[in-house]
């Protein structure tokens, strides 16, 4: 499918490893113009999510560099305690999460709004989980986190008249967090199917380009169906 993002200007946060490094490669590919932030890597501009000045300054820095920016990939988060039972979960991790996750967003798609607007058909994705629909025991900062990504998603969607935001909620991916959090036998032999960083990549390029026009705040939940069985017994 021709998607149209050959010469697009993309942001992409979250990009040395994981689903943004994925998203950022397989946006290369088609022939876009990629700016990427990420904390920890030199190789990006480097910059925290939560800290509005640097990460204001990072985005201003990526549109100079790409004469302006089309597109905006919010890939970075965390995954916080997991398997933490809630009286166990300090107030600090509860709002580490959020701050990265939800807070992140928001400043990253703020900071991008003004040349956004001077754009062609601008698009926002944010990464999201199927963790804001479906929960697992000891996870609750990182659902709650979740569940904000894709309310601020409507929200948003909403509010900015002209530029379509949506986000992907992906089931397990075999990613080096997924892999700290939960181990490598535990990825390695799943009885749920695990999808790789490259799938939900597909997803978010399609939300990014003009072929998804149409498409505006939407929560695309990609879990194989598992949110859709019923736990009748037959």
């Amino acid at each position: 499918m021709w998607l149209g993002l050959a010469g697009r200007s993309v942001l992409v946060t979250g990009a040395a490893s994981g689903i943004g490094l994925a998203c950022a490669q397989a946006l290369l590919a088609e022939g876009a113009r990629v700016g990427t932030i990420d904390l920890a890597d030199p190789a990006t501009v480097q910059a925290d999510v939560t800290d509005e000045q640097q990460l204001a300054s990072a985005v201003d820095t990526i549109a100079q560099r790409l004469g302006g920016i089309d597109v905006v990939v919010g890939c970075a988060g965390i995954s916080g305690p997991v398997g933490t039972p809630l009286e166990q979960t300090g107030l600090a991790e509860f709002t580490q999460v959020l701050a990265v996750n939800v807070t992140g967003q928001f400043l990253l798609v703020k900071h991008a709004l003004p040349w956004l607007r001077r754009a062609v058909d601008p698009a926002v994705v944010l990464l999201a989980s199927d963790s804001a629909f479906v929960s697992a025991p000891g996870m609750a900062p990182y659902c709650a986190s979740k569940g904000a990504v894709v309310a601020l998603t409507r929200a948003l969607a909403v509010e900015l008249d002209g530029v379509r935001v949506n986000c992907v909620c992906p089931s397990i991916v075999d990613t080096p967090m997924a892999r700290a959090d939960l181990g490598d036998t535990a990825l390695d032999t799943a009885e749920f199917p695990v999808q790789a960083a490259q799938d939900v990549a597909a997803h978010v390029l399609y939300l990014a380009s003009a072929r998804s026009r149409t498409v505006n705040g939407q929560a695309v939940l990609a879990d194989f169906g598992w949110s859709a069985r019923s736990n009748f017994p037959a």
